[in-house]
């Protein structure tokens, strides 16, 4: 989606929904998950985000990834395109913020983890937001974890936004 004045972010009414397998709009994320989890008790719930960078844009994806040990993980996907921001660690850093934000649509559903595309070694250039990245979101109590542990964003995720 894309905005019509690129230097606003589109009201929570006007941004993606999050679709599912089968490009199927899913309005009720919340409800989708716990019919899953009615179906799947043992099932997993894990949020990712990734980005992708073209010219002026930067393609935004989160994904919701339903994880069922021996049977497969069942996955929804939201994208939105947005102006570039001034720098790379603030396009980090919205990503961790889209998926705590779809993080907090799932509370009360089960334990949630939270998955990042930053790096926990130092010699990456995502590496001085993974200690305050993994920190915001464990203080809101949920799991957290960075590359290369964090698969939902740096598969789930980043296949939607290439």
């Amino acid at each position: 989606m894309r905005a019509e004045d690129p230097h606003i972010r589109p009201s929570k009414e006007n941004q993606a929904r999050f679709l599912d397998h089968r490009g199927q709009g899913v309005d009720d994320v919340y409800g989708y998950v716990e019919r899953w989890l009615e179906t799947h008790p043992k099932g997993s719930i894990y949020v990712g985000s990734d980005s992708k960078v073209r010219g002026e844009w930067v393609k935004y994806s989160t994904v919701v990834c339903l994880w069922d040990v021996g049977r497969g993980v069942w996955e929804l996907h939201q994208n939105e395109v947005l102006p570039k921001p001034k720098d790379a660690y603030s396009r980090l850093w919205e990503e961790v913020n889209r998926a705590v934000e779809t993080a907090h649509l799932l509370r009360g559903l089960g334990e949630v983890t939270v998955h990042v595309d930053i790096n926990a070694d130092p010699r990456y250039k995502s590496h001085p937001l993974y200690d305050a990245s993994i920190g915001f979101i464990t203080a809101l109590g949920y799991k957290a974890a960075g590359k290369p542990f964090s698969w939902a964003a740096s598969c789930g995720a980043h296949r939607h936004c290439q």
